[in-house]
């Protein structure tokens, strides 16, 4: 007997606004934003850390970093979960004419790129300065982008992967004190 599923597999393309603005943000090319997400992408993955690690660091110390692996736990948490749960398709498997930048595997919704840079931004938030809390959401804002810019993502899988990752920065900073007092910090 086959498994029925409660949500179709192409329940995005059921959003019209999340399709046409697809489309919009994806058709329009440009060479130079082509070379800038071929490698800035890399910027929304967890290696990524080796950069993010130092400047918490300097920016808030240890309990920056802890607040920080505490959030990104929550991130990890999540994000398989709703990934394995919707099984949902990336765009170029459910549409034609798909400007793809990078190679895709996995499921589609919702964004772990979007949820990571946007969990980074949203512990910043606590810790930095107006100008790097700028510098963060700015970051945040292009990962975002640039998802559905190179083709892997559609605008709700970004948006619902961004709110995941705000979500994981202020639920983190409410763990951390619980976490720092069991540690004896």
């Amino acid at each position: 007997m086959a498994e029925k599923r409660i949500i179709p597999p192409d329940w995005e393309l059921k959003i019209g606004w999340n399709v046409k603005l697809f489309r919009i943000i994806n058709s329009k090319r440009n060479k130079r934003l082509d070379r800038f997400y071929r490698y800035f992408f890399y910027m929304g993955k967890t290696y990524s850390l080796v950069v993010f690690f130092p400047v918490f660091f300097f920016v808030s110390g240890i309990k920056g970093i802890l607040h920080l692996t505490v959030s990104l736990m929550i991130t990890g948490i999540i994000m398989p979960f709703l990934k394995y749960t919707f099984r949902h398709k990336r765009p170029s498997k459910l549409l034609d004419d798909v400007h793809l930048l990078e190679p895709v595997t996995l499921k589609s919704f919702p964004s772990a790129d979007a949820a990571f840079a946007f969990t980074v931004m949203g512990v910043t938030l606590f810790y930095g300065n107006v100008w790097i809390d700028l510098v963060f959401v700015l970051y945040a804002l292009l990962i975002a982008y640039g998802r559905v810019y190179m083709g892997a993502h559609f605008p709700v899988d970004v948006i619902v992967g961004s709110v995941i990752g705000l979500f994981s920065a202020f639920a983190g900073k409410s763990v951390v004190p619980k976490v720092l007092s069991f540690i004896g910090g």
